[in-house]
């Protein structure tokens, strides 16, 4: 069953985007924080229902501190948060494919991967392995050697 409370908690947290995520350009997140791109109406449409039952994790770690978003190859936009304590112990990897219109998602919480979407590391793209190296060696290592 889901918790009443964590529902609510993602649903404000990806509708309380900033005055800036109101800006239709969604590039204008480069540079923000990984939240910015969770805000965006196109990312958020996807994730929302994709969060299941890792609702409150994702809201968590989407505060978590990290780089700001990036641009890859002109069609990638990805950034990531992760704990103080590193992002073993609860972090967010989150990218999304301007042309295709996907979101590619890694959640960890306490040394393991609590979400991961798509879960089979042959449907991420290759493009996507340096990004997560930070992030993710093994996952990173695993779409590389595709």
């Amino acid at each position: 069953m889901w918790n009443k409370g964590a529902i609510l908690a993602l649903l404000a947290l990806l509708g309380a985007a900033p005055a800036r995520a109101m800006d239709p350009d969604i590039m204008s997140v480069i540079g923000q924080p990984v939240l910015a791109l969770a805000q965006r109406p196109e990312v958020g449409a996807v994730l929302r229902p994709a969060s299941g039952g890792h609702r409150s994790v994702i809201a968590e770690a989407l505060r978590e501190p990290g780089p700001g978003v990036a641009l890859l190859d002109g069609q990638y936009l990805h950034g990531h948060g992760c704990n103080l304590e590193g992002c073993r112990v609860r972090g967010i990897f989150l990218a999304w494919d301007l042309k295709g219109e996907r979101m590619f998602m890694l959640v960890t919480e306490e040394g393991r991967v609590r979400a991961s979407i798509p879960p089979d590391p042959r449907a991420w793209p290759r493009e996507l392995s340096a990004p997560l190296a930070g992030f993710s060696p093994a996952l990173s290592e695993a779409i590389a050697k595709r």
